[in-house]
């Protein structure tokens, strides 16, 4: 297949293939949409010529898809109707009628989690659309900033300090410092640890490029047990405690809230650590639409 060129075509040479599915016939496609039958025709044809595929056959007067022609109405069938409520979307914004928020989120977020905060999101206002985006939280940081993202879901100990007057923050759950240990670590069969009891151990860490704040976290803890930690890995993300984790290559601190579990370790958590989820967003969003974001965040971490 050559190379396509989508600028070549045109919504709506879609909205004509759409409509001449739905009614199996050019000429009824044509008076749905007032124009004649030959436009229809010809759109056909151009899109076929353009994409290279045969997408009707013509028998004995009735019109049928080919397999080509199914494929495409089953991934276009919403696509008019994405652009008119995206225009609509816009409107409404532009009006002041509709507001989004974008937060970002970290990837181990627990699916339990993000569930029930789905649901309680669901229960704003309707004026209200909450989106939510998985980023590495180094990722969703930059993008904060950037105003990529309008607020973000972070643990406490990321917080810059002193305050950027860029951003404003409030805390969203109490949360603690918590040591995930894969269960083939003999550690993992105890019941009551301190964190000096991890001075022999080595840490899957995250580099200073991808949380500056983790390290000086982890030295601090190490330095109050009376240790210096050591480092097994780096890492970029979240994602990569989980499987160095899997495969036994140390122990992890991080948040308590987040899902390592599922990666065969088990969680002790530091009772005198709070670290707590944080919602920190840019000055200048309508407070009283925030407000009702936080609350239904907050109820739902309830």
């Amino acid at each position: 297949m050559k190379q396509i060129d989508l600028f070549n075509i045109k919504l709506n040479h879609i909205r004509i293939f759409l409509t001449a599915v739905e009614f199996r016939s050019f000429s009824k496609a044509a008076a749905e949409l007032c124009v004649t039958q030959p436009m229809v025709s010809k759109s056909i044809q151009t899109m076929e010529q353009e994409l290279e595929l045969i997408l009707f056959w013509r028998e004995k007067g009735r019109l049928k898809l080919t397999p080509a022609g199914r494929e495409l109405y089953v991934q276009w069938k919403n696509l008019l109707r994405y652009f008119e409520n995206s225009i609509a979307d816009a409107g409404a914004i532009q009006e002041g009628l509709m507001s989004r928020i974008v937060i970002g989120i970290g990837y181990l977020t627990p699916p339990k989690l993000q569930t029930i905060l789905a649901e309680s999101i669901g229960r704003i206002e309707r004026n209200i659309k909450v989106h939510f985006e998985s980023h590495p939280m180094a990722a969703a940081w930059e993008k904060l900033y950037n105003g990529q993202l309008d607020a973000i879901l972070t643990s406490g100990h990321t917080l810059p300090d002193p305050r950027p007057a860029a951003l404003e923050w409030e805390i969203i759950a109490k949360t603690k410092l918590a040591v995930f240990i894969p269960l083939a670590n003999p550690l993992s069969r105890k019941e009551d640890l301190s964190f000096s009891d991890f001075k022999q151990e080595s840490f899957i860490a995250f580099s200073s490029d991808n949380d500056s704040r983790y390290l000086a976290l982890l030295n601090r803890l190490a330095d109050e047990a009376g240790f210096v930690p050591r480092i097994a890995c780096y890492v970029p993300d979240e994602a990569s405690f989980g499987i160095n984790l899997r495969m036994n290559n140390g122990i992890v601190l991080a948040d308590s809230h987040i899902a390592l579990e599922e990666n065969g370790c088990r969680k002790y958590i530091l009772e005198n650590e709070d670290n707590n989820l944080y919602l920190v967003w840019r000055p200048g969003q309508n407070k009283s639409e925030l407000q009702h974001v936080k609350e239904a965040i907050r109820n739902a971490l309830l």
